[in-house]
Order: structure tokens, then sequence, then C-alpha cells
């Protein structure tokens, strides 16, 4: 069964999707997690795709209506893997753009608006993600949170996304 892919690309900051090809989507994933569903959202489907470890880390968007969630298996490798707590912050983040509705805030918004709320919910995101894995107690997974910022991004805001900086001073915060 052929099925539309997302194509992401880099636009004012932002991860957008912006073309949608047919292709089978089992055979662009190299593996589909089984990882069970974190509160908000209810299950949703995970993969692990080939990545280049240059782009995203993850990426929460929607297929065919429905949220999806798609990992970079060279920055889950480089986190230590999908029971890492690493990749644990990082699917609580991801899980959090669809549980507080970014995507829909975007669909509400004008385009122009995207980055500043781009910037906005990626800070918003990581304090959920802090928050949920606290009120769950895995403090592994909130400092591998604080540990993966400086290692993955610029240490100040560029291209319309905060930077380690800003993203480790926020989720002190949190």
């Amino acid at each position: 069964m052929n099925i539309p892919v997302i194509r992401a690309v880099r636009l004012s900051g932002l991860l957008f999707a912006w073309s949608i090809w047919y292709l089978p989507l089992n055979s662009l994933a190299q593996q589909q997690l089984s990882q069970g569903p974190l509160p908000g959202v209810g299950q949703v489907p995970e993969y692990l795709m080939p990545g280049t470890g240059q782009g995203f880390a993850g990426l929460a968007t929607f297929y065919m209506g429905k949220p999806v969630i798609f990992y970079d298996n060279i920055w889950v490798q480089r986190m230590g893997g999908t029971g890492s707590p690493g990749f644990r912050f990082l699917r609580a983040h991801e899980y959090a753009h669809h549980a507080r509705g970014h995507w829909l805030m975007r669909l509400n918004s004008l385009p122009q608006m995207w980055p500043v709320l781009g910037y906005h919910e990626e800070l918003d995101a990581d304090c959920a993600a802090v928050r949920y894995l606290k009120q769950i107690g895995d403090m592994d997974a909130v400092q591998a949170g604080f540990q993966i910022y400086p290692l993955m991004l610029p240490q100040q805001d560029a291209g319309g996304r905060p930077g380690a900086v800003t993203r480790i001073n926020n989720m002190n915060l949190c």
C-alpha cells in the first residue's frame, strides 16, 4: 500500500512539511517503535528513520490527519538508543508538541507568526517534558535533557529557534 510520507525542510527556522510523496512508509522507516503511549494524546505512531544526524532529532507532525513522530536514527544512537534517558527526554518533548496542540495553533495562525510560535512551542514542549518526567520520577531523563542541548544546539538563539542557553534556563524554571 502506498501512503504519503511527509518531507520536512527548514523554513524560517521552522521544520515545515512541504511535500507529500507517495511511497510505502514502511519502506522508508527503519523501525516502527512500540514504546507505549504517553499521557495527553494516547498512542502516537513513532518511527525511527534513516537520518544524517544533521537535521531534526525528532519531529512531531501529522500524517493523514493523525499525529505521528519521526526520529533520526543517528541522533537516537548518539543519545544512547531508544531505551536511554536522552531518548526518553526527546520522546516526552515530541509527545508534548502533540499534547499541547502546537500544530493546531499554527493552523489557526498567520504564516508570518509561525517563527514566533515555533520559538515558544519549543520552550513549551521542553517544560511539558520536564514536568511529565518529574511527575513519573524519571530524573535521569530530565538530567539528560539538560545535557543534550549543549551538545545538539548552538549556545545562543539562531534561526528563530531557542539555543541551548535559553532552553536550559527555561527548563530550570519548569
